[in-house]
């Protein structure tokens, strides 16, 4: 008999299809052999885990149609099990599993568009904190600007992609056609959050989305001026942005 730790890790590697003689140590009831009561099981599980998957990423299964997405998912869960109790984090490494099975197709880009519908469902979950607005700044002498630092919003992610993927993911909007794509329209840089009126997706040029993530990542204003290559004429805009979308949570000079 196994002890209660083998059999749980035994009992779920079933529930994947890998059953590796378990049937023998579970009791046979009201006419079920150990095998049917197995299948049961491993159905709800199953069902369970593509339900979760399609909540999360329902651009993505509109884009490549239902059966190509369960084959998806069903490769996913076999390299990815979920290990946690709460089903939103099933998906959190769904955007890299496709990178690797769609590397060497014309698919790629479906990774990028599941990294933004990812980004959507962890600034839903996010902490909210309360912003701070541009006169923030005022009290600031010129000389302190260079090394002030924002605290962004926890709810901010930034996505990059050399594909049209917030393109593609308006087009597939409840209440859109989800009308094709041009892919070969170049890339675009986007920054999810979620405000007071839910989630929030913003495209933004290159110099900019660099100027945000060097930001969110505690680099001070005039390292990410410099490093993003963010032209000192548009710094105003940049700023506007992201104070009066409640984006900035604190300023420091330090």
């Amino acid at each position: 008999m196994s002890s209660l730790p083998e059999l749980q890790s035994a009992f779920a590697a079933a529930l994947r299809g890998q059953p590796d003689g378990i049937e023998r140590e579970i009791a046979a009831g009201d006419g079920i052999d150990a095998v049917a009561r197995l299948g049961v099981y491993r159905h709800n599980a199953r069902a369970v885990f593509e339900t979760a998957l399609e909540r999360s990423f329902p651009v993505l299964r509109r884009r490549v149609g239902e059966d190509y997405f369960r084959q998806l998912a069903h490769g996913y869960r076999e390299r990815h099990p979920s290990n946690s109790g709460d089903l939103h984090w099933i998906g959190r490494r769904f955007a890299d599993y496709l990178a690797e099975v769609e590397a060497d197709t014309g698919y790629v880009w479906l990774a990028d568009l599941a990294g933004l519908e990812w980004a959507c469902e962890t600034a839903l979950v996010a902490a909210q904190e309360p912003a701070v607005g541009v006169d923030a700044l005022a009290d600031l002498a010129p000389e302190e600007l260079a090394e002030t630092r924002l605290r962004l919003q926890p709810s901010l992610s930034c996505v990059a992609s050399a594909y049209p993927i917030h393109d593609v993911w308006c087009a597939n909007q409840p209440g859109e056609d989800g009308r094709p794509v041009d892919l070969g329209r170049g890339g675009q840089c986007v920054l999810v959050c979620c405000g007071e009126s839910g989630l929030e997706l913003r495209e933004v040029d290159a110099a900019t989305f660099g100027f945000v993530r060097l930001l969110q990542l505690g680099e001070p204003l005039a390292e990410a001026v410099d490093r993003s290559r963010l032209a000192v004429e548009a710094l105003p805009a940049a700023l506007g942005l992201l104070f009066s979308a409640g984006l900035v949570a604190a300023v420091s000079r330090r």
